[in-house]
């Protein structure tokens, strides 16, 4: 719980650094098809208020979920996160991981055990909290490489390691 919790954290260290940073740079593309770093922060916000809350709460309430798979990424790409400002955004993120992590503090230890179907895999409640961590590591991760390769100063020259 303490690591999934951490983002409130990572968040608040990173607004520094973030809060600076030219919307050319928040709101670029990488690639084509490639999700913005303002769309990076906005799948976390929809993951945490619209689809891992409510599969916690299926798990906890119905006797064998079957959840479905989600492509959270193509819901963000035209969910228009580019459009906002990078503070309200990132205000959502830890509010939406706030409310997710209050949630589950307040469940019984049992309900950790409890088990639902994620495309034909067998998951615990313990396993899917274990893969939503995992999952924020990837997306924060590629936000960390777009901060070290961003070319920040008048010579073009990226952050140093």
């Amino acid at each position: 719980m303490d690591q999934f919790g951490y983002l409130v954290d990572e968040i608040t260290a990173l607004r520094t650094v973030v809060d600076g940073l030219p919307d050319e740079i928040l709101g670029g593309r990488p690639e084509p098809d490639a999700l913005t770093m303002k769309e990076l922060y906005g799948a976390i916000a929809t993951l945490d208020a619209e689809v891992r809350r409510t599969r916690v709460d299926r798990i906890v309430d119905e006797e064998e979920p079957d959840l479905a798979p989600v492509d959270v990424d193509a819901e963000v790409y035209d969910a228009g996160w580019n459009d906002r400002a990078i503070d309200d955004i990132l205000q959502e993120v830890k509010g939406a991981r706030r409310a997710l992590t209050e949630r589950l503090e307040t469940l019984p230890l049992d309900a950790w055990h409890r088990a639902a179907t994620l495309e034909d895999e067998t998951l615990t409640l313990f396993g899917l909290v274990h893969r939503m961590t995992k999952n924020d590591f990837q997306r924060l991760r590629d936000l960390g490489y777009r901060l070290h390769g961003a070319h920040l100063s008048e010579d073009d020259e990226p952050l140093p390691t």
